[in-house]
């Protein structure tokens, strides 16, 4: 395997093993390079004779996997226990994390043991909405809430929706600061806010789409998203983040991207992963599970 640091110079390299083997919402180059959890983080492309390979981040003292490994699916425990293998051999490092990998992947590293792999830190389920059947008018009495809900909002406020490049930076990094600092409060740990700073300030590279809610003339959230590799007429919406300064803001900020997403033409939604109220809020849509996955350490 080879290890490839310079992300924009190996740009070409790591595009045409996405296109070949990409299959989850997370294979995207430019949100993979924008997601470190810390600043000493650095994004490295990790890749086989075949093509194959793994998104990764890596620190002093560890290594993190990002998804998937970008490999068919035969391969992928085989990736990462090479993998671990290898990077296992430096003494500095403690700990190979794998975030976000199918539910496939633990039972079957796990029951090899050739590495020492921890329990499941936690599990999420991916919901995937069919857009063919999403009705953007909220009609019915499953609705009614959301839908009363809705127009109170835009009864009650000034609400317009601006391309991401048409509103200040500093106004984006505001509302993400004022979600983590929300956000913290809820669940005090996991809170990851390097990730969306870092793409306001690569203008959303490698996004289809970043638009701005604005309300009462003030930025209070945004949605940003891209088509989902392999998957044709597939959207992934991957950013959705408010500041929640007002009543039911979440909610009208997910309409909007729904919205959008039904006027675009897809055919399918990838919710992205989510657990609890989060998961919960995501159902009333009725869209259905389409894969589990688990983020676990690896330690030498």
């Amino acid at each position: 395997m080879e290890f490839y640091e310079n992300i924009e110079a190996e740009r070409d390299r790591i595009k045409a093993s996405i296109k070949k083997f990409g299959h989850t919402s997370d294979h995207n180059l430019d949100w993979w390079a924008c997601s470190a959890i810390s600043l000493d983080s650095v994004p490295t492309f990790v890749q086989w004779p075949d093509g194959s390979g793994l998104l990764a981040h890596h620190s002093k003292n560890e290594w993190r996997i990002w998804s998937d490994p970008v490999s068919a699916e035969e391969n992928m425990v085989g990736r990462i226990e090479e993998f671990g293998l290898e990077i296992f051999k430096d003494k500095n490092i403690e700990v190979l994390w794998c975030g976000d990998v199918s539910d496939k992947i633990y039972s079957e590293l796990k029951n090899r043991r050739l590495l020492k792999v921890d329990d499941v830190y936690y599990s999420l389920e991916w919901p995937v909405l069919d857009m063919l059947k999403y009705d953007a008018s909220l009609s019915g009495g499953h609705f009614k809430g959301m839908r009363n809900a809705k127009n109170k909002f835009y009864r009650e406020h000034k609400v317009e929706v601006l391309q991401a490049n048409r509103v200040e930076k500093n106004l984006l990094h505001t509302v993400v600061d004022e979600w983590k600092n929300v956000a913290l409060k809820k669940q005090k740990e996991d809170v990851y806010d390097l990730k969306y700073h870092k793409a306001i300030d690569n203008d959303f590279k490698g996004f289809l789409t970043a638009r701005v809610l604005v309300v009462d003339d003030r930025p209070v959230g945004f949605n940003a998203g891209y088509e989902v590799v392999n998957s044709p007429n597939k959207f992934a919406g991957i950013i959705g983040i408010n500041d929640y300064s007002i009543n039911d803001l979440g909610l009208i900020l997910w309409l909007e991207d729904l919205g959008w997403i039904k006027n675009a033409g897809y055919k399918k939604l990838d919710m992205q992963g989510d657990e609890g109220g989060g998961l919960q809020f995501k159902m009333q849509f009725n869209p259905v599970i389409e894969r589990k996955t688990d983020t676990f350490s690896i330690r030498k």
